[in-house]
């Protein structure tokens, strides 16, 4: 091979590898930027285990791939929920919503919970009372926040609890 072809080699083999490393690197960002797949949070009741997948719910409840899970939860039974750590590293809010099965009342309420405050949930249950859903919820970014929603009872004439706002 003559001197001035062994150049233009070596040059385009620079080239290429520029061109690999470059495109690699571009990769590596593309990765470390995409949303990752967030967690489940495992539910448990009277012997019945259920993992609650996240769904994404804007500030007016229009969600988006939001399966309610649902986990029969009897009256006056406690629900325990384990959180994973993206969840229990971050400021989060538990809504429940409980039911007097005599008088058809329902109350509503939430707790907020701070970084590392908790790694379990149990809510409990108590005589006279049903709970009816369970809902974990993370701060929104972008107009979104994750939401882990749980339904703990059939309801009359069927269908699911909504997220509570």
């Amino acid at each position: 091979m003559q001197a001035r072809t062994k150049r233009i080699v070596a040059l385009i083999a620079a080239v290429v590898v520029v061109v690999a490393a470059g495109l690699a690197g571009v990769v590596a960002y593309l990765v470390g930027e995409s949303n990752e797949k967030l967690p489940t949070v495992t539910a448990y009741s009277k012997e019945e285990t259920a993992s609650v997948v996240p769904g994404f719910c804007d500030a007016s409840l229009q969600c988006e791939g939001l399966e309610i899970v649902e986990l029969n939860v009897p009256e006056g039974y406690p629900l325990q929920l384990s959180l994973p750590k993206e969840i229990a590293d971050s400021d989060w809010r538990l809504n429940v919503q409980i039911g007097n099965p005599k008088t058809g009342e329902i109350f509503e309420g939430y707790r907020d919970y701070t970084p590392g405050e908790a790694w379990a949930v149990t809510v409990p249950g108590n005589p006279g009372e049903q709970l009816i859903s369970a809902i974990i919820q993370l701060p929104a970014r972008d107009g979104l926040a994750p939401v882990w929603a749980l339904q703990t009872m059939e309801l009359p004439g069927g269908g699911v609890v909504a997220p509570a706002s």
